[in-house]
């Protein structure tokens, strides 16, 4: 596995192992970050924004309790990763697996990686489940499933790749 998703596991992993959880909104609140929740934000899911070295994340509240969980966890992402860059412009979320921008990417990695566990997706995958029975079973989404696969694949497990849909929640 290359260094370029080493990092951004491992970014993960080390709070998932400090913080002994994996619920983002946990973590969140652990490390110091705001989570905002407002109405009428329309399309927008969630966004990451510094404000004067105070930290957030706001989250639609008209999205489901696990597309939030969803959101939040793609938020800490850019916490861990792309702090330097919010602080001259939020993240803004309107659809969350944009896999065109390196930076979005990165963070769908960050939150693939710590919403779903390798064992666990292992285990499913053996009892042959497919992606879209996994995401439920984890109350994740598709697309992240996808990308856990893929990580999987490049830590050398011998998986079939899956695809991702840039568009699946615009």
């Amino acid at each position: 596995m290359n260094n370029y998703y080493s990092y951004i596991a491992d970014s993960s992993l080390k709070l998932i192992k400090k913080y002994k959880t994996r619920d983002p909104f946990e973590i969140a609140g652990k490390i110091g970050i705001e989570i905002l929740m407002f109405d009428g934000l329309n399309r927008l899911k969630g966004m990451y924004r510094i404000i004067k070295r105070n930290r957030f994340i706001i989250l639609n509240s008209n999205n489901s309790k696990d597309l939030n969980r969803i959101v939040c966890a793609h938020e800490l992402g850019h916490d861990r990763l792309h702090r330097e860059f919010a602080k001259s412009a939020p993240f803004q979320e309107f659809a969350l697996y944009n896999m065109t921008s390196r930076r979005e990417y990165e963070a769908n990695i960050f939150a693939a990686n710590l919403l779903i566990d390798s064992k666990e997706i292992l285990k499913y995958i053996r009892e042959g489940y497919d992606t879209l029975q996994i995401s439920k079973l984890t109350c994740t989404d598709i697309n992240l499933v996808a990308l856990k696969v893929d990580f999987l694949i490049r830590n050398g497990y011998c998986l079939k790749s899956q695809d991702f849909n840039s568009g699946f929640l615009k």
